[in-house]
């Protein structure tokens, strides 16, 4: 065999080699999406062939780096969202306030990070139906229960949602600042008699409850129990508040100005209820403590 004949092979090759590689790492857009109007959002997304998603760094369940098996919730959701596109997923972190900012200027396509939908800020951004329900939930420390009465005409309250906090006297209550828990808390005259302390995030707070520093933590139930899996030790000193008290929508956050993407976007989530994938995820991280490290 000839020189030229080797060097023509090799050639040859090089191109099957790095046709493949480009072949493996395309990523198809559903054929619906590559016929939508061109301009259309859908359209764009389809000729990018890439969804960003953003998301709130290191928040388990929602967010565990390093862990292959149990990624987090909402990764898991986006990148099942992509995949319905035919899109490859492309992750881009913040927190609450950036993600709705990245959002609102078209950054990303969609944001989760257990974003709770309002009024004020569905003129920045567009909302989708909720893909999970909480509710503003507490983990309150057990000395601050009031003492059982030994009547029998006044049996010891129960304590299960944030509502019942009226019944453990006045209390220092820890939440999140900017946070629709703290608006609750301080517009809500059930509240009234509670000293409130803001802090800058849900960890802080927590930590302040540990230290014996404030009496109850206030936060999104989905956060409340994922804590309590992480760490079941918080059982034997605090009484979680699980029980609804006012329903929170946690909705996909989408760039705002395209009401064909919103209603693909929201049909998405009701056909990903529909046939139970939400469920399934959600049950992954919330139906035990396998995805703690």
């Amino acid at each position: 065999m000839s020189s030229k004949t080797v060097s023509r092979l090799r050639i040859g090759l090089t191109a099957i080699l790095v046709i493949s590689v480009v072949l493996a790492n395309t990523v198809w857009a559903a054929p619906g999406l590559s016929e939508r109007p061109k301009g259309s959002y859908l359209r764009k997304l389809a000729d990018a062939g890439v969804l960003r998603i953003g998301l709130q760094k290191n928040v388990p369940p929602f967010h565990i780096p390093g862990n292959e098996e149990y990624p987090g919730l909402d990764v898991e959701i986006g990148r099942a969202i992509a995949e319905h596109m035919g899109l490859k997923p492309q992750f881009v972190f913040g927190d609450l306030d950036q993600l709705i900012d990245l959002a609102a200027q078209g950054k990303i396509d969609v944001a989760l990070g257990g974003i709770s939908s309002d009024l004020e800020r569905s003129l920045r951004a567009n909302f989708t139906e909720p893909y999970l329900k909480t509710t503003p939930a507490a983990l309150l420390n057990r000395k601050s229960l009031p003492p059982e009465t030994s009547s029998v005409d006044f049996p010891r309250k129960k304590f299960e949602s944030l509502l019942d906090l009226r019944y453990a006297g006045s209390l220092k209550i820890g939440v999140k600042q900017g946070t629709t828990n703290e608006e609750i808390l301080k517009t809500d005259t059930e509240f009234s008699m509670h000293q409130i302390v803001t802090f800058d995030s849900n960890e802080q707070a927590l930590q302040a409850l540990l230290a014996g520093e404030v009496d109850a933590f206030v936060a999104d139930g989905v956060y409340i129990q994922a804590q309590t899996i992480m760490n079941k030790e918080l059982l034997s000193r605090f009484i979680p508040l699980l029980a609804v008290y006012r329903e929170e929508h946690l909705s996909l956050v989408l760039p705002p100005g395209d009401a064909e993407y919103w209603l693909y976007m929201n049909f998405m989530v009701k056909e990903m209820h529909r046939t139970g994938e939400i469920k399934k995820i959600y049950d992954r991280y919330f139906s035990s403590g396998s995805w703690v490290q």
